[in-house]
């Protein structure tokens, strides 16, 4: 099974003074099951909008984004929950220490201490983990952010 499928996905943005900015324009692309995919490109090249658009946080203006082969435009609801995701800057309470933020979220998703754990040891961030948000380096907020993103341990990240 293809885990992610997008065919012909366009992606345009009007701009404040008129006309229009194309941010996708014709991506396809499919990972399997198992497999390993990266963006690469310069800033501008549409990485973050393509992965918004699988997402679903924004809608594309043509073409199709399918995850877990959920159509992507009204059935993300069904497969969301086995997804992880990080776009751009993971936001977390800055007043909270990382464990703290991770275990707020984990009960969102029914994920226990024993998890947060798992999770912050991964990513390399256990001396740091009871450490305040706020005084986390960028490298070590990201770390942070892919640690959220592993926590329900997702079928696609």
């Amino acid at each position: 099974m293809d885990v992610i499928e997008i065919a012909g996905l366009r992606k345009s943005y009007r701009r404040l003074r008129g006309g229009s900015r194309v941010a996708v324009d014709g991506l396809d692309v499919v990972v399997p099951e198992g497999g390993v995919f990266g963006f690469l490109g310069p800033n501008g090249a549409g990485k973050t909008t393509t992965i918004r658009c699988l997402l679903g946080l924004v809608a594309p203006t043509a073409g199709t984004c399918r995850l877990l082969g959920a159509d992507v435009g009204g059935e993300l609801h069904r497969v969301v929950g086995r997804v992880g995701a990080i776009v751009e800057t993971p936001a977390m309470f800055p007043t909270m220490s990382g464990r703290r933020n991770l275990q707020l979220l984990g009960r969102l998703h029914g994920v226990g201490p024993r998890r947060v754990t798992e999770v912050v040891e991964r990513v390399g961030l256990a001396e740091q983990a009871d450490d305040l948000v706020k005084r986390y380096s960028l490298g070590m907020r990201q770390r942070l952010g892919l640690a959220a993103a592993l926590l329900k341990d997702p079928e696609v990240l």
